[in-house]
């Protein structure tokens, strides 16, 4: 009986080895590929709920207890800027009277942010263009619409303010 001892590999085992390997590493790139764009997606939806919920407790803050709306530039029945008016009870008076005070409140979006008497509200990365005003009544409706720049992730949401003592 000859015995050889076989040392080392074919050339076909080799090439088994390598094609599992490279179809393995395709697979788990793949994989990691998908997960990634995943959680990108998933952080930026994240972050736009929570810059329109900022905004909105801005809003909320600003327009506690408005009693009128003026629309600026109101052509279509929504609009894009209003000055928000409240009556608050002042001090007494010598005659033992109350006085009424207004306090104007300005909201408006330009170039895609929300200004709020002039103060910028949202991120610089956030993009409100879209977002709009409407006056109906006693109702103020905010159509809220929040994207996110760089990405496609949109976030729409709507406020009802209601004005008065209604």
């Amino acid at each position: 009986m000859n015995m050889k001892s076989e040392k080392g590999m074919t050339l076909v085992e080799l090439l088994a080895v390598v094609s599992l390997s490279m179809i393995v590493m395709v697979a788990a790139y793949h994989a990691f590929y998908f997960v990634t764009g995943a959680v990108e997606t998933s952080s930026a939806k994240t972050e736009i709920r929570k810059e329109a919920n900022i905004l909105l407790l801005s809003l909320e803050e600003n327009l506690m207890n408005v009693d009128e709306v003026e629309p600026t530039n109101n052509l279509t029945g929504t609009f894009q800027a209003f000055t928000a008016t409240s009556t608050h009870l002042g001090d007494m008076d010598e005659d033992s009277t109350f006085t009424y005070i207004d306090e104007t409140t300005d909201v408006s979006i330009q170039n895609g942010h929300l200004l709020i008497d002039g103060i910028q509200q949202n991120s610089e990365d956030m993009d409100l263009s879209n977002t709009t005003f409407e006056l109906d009544g006693s109702k103020l409706t905010v159509l809220l619409e929040i994207s996110k720049e760089n990405t496609d992730e949109t976030y729409s949401l709507v406020k009802i303010f209601r004005l008065g003592t209604e």
